[in-house]
């Protein structure tokens, strides 16, 4: 079993309390609020040098981790807006996408974020879904 630097037990800490905070978000606060959290409408992150460009997939592993030891729902939303505040915290920018899958008899929305070309969260499967809305910074 490999050992865990003390440095991912602080960011699994960090993102475990901002999936709680993500999900109180969801539950009490309206989107439009929440929306000047996540950047401009419509509008990418620039693309960005990183000084540390491991720190984004860092931040992915944490919110992967916290989220499988939550006992509150940490499903795509969640995820996002937790990482993206991570993200902002650290003068990342970043670009929360919302998309919609209307292949099916139901209609499935996922929300994904991406820094530079990086999937941080939202996973492998989102070319499955059509792009309805974005929010950069």
């Amino acid at each position: 079993m490999k050992q865990r630097a003390f440095s991912d037990y602080l960011l699994f800490t960090e993102a475990w309390l901002f999936l709680a905070f993500a999900r109180i978000m969801l539950l009490f606060i309206p989107f439009r609020s929440i929306a000047k959290v996540l950047g401009k409408a419509m509008q990418q992150a620039p693309a960005q040098l990183l000084q540390k460009p491991q720190l984004p997939y860092s931040i992915s592993i944490a919110i992967l981790r916290a989220g499988n030891r939550s006992p509150w729902r940490t499903k795509c939303f969640e995820q996002a807006i937790a990482a993206k505040i991570m993200l902002q915290l650290r003068g990342i920018k970043s670009t929360v996408y919302f998309g919609i899958n209307k292949t099916t008899n139901e209609m499935l929305a996922h929300a994904w974020l991406k820094v530079n070309d990086s999937i941080i969260t939202g996973g492998p499967h989102i070319s499955q879904f059509t792009i309805v809305s974005w929010f950069g910074s």
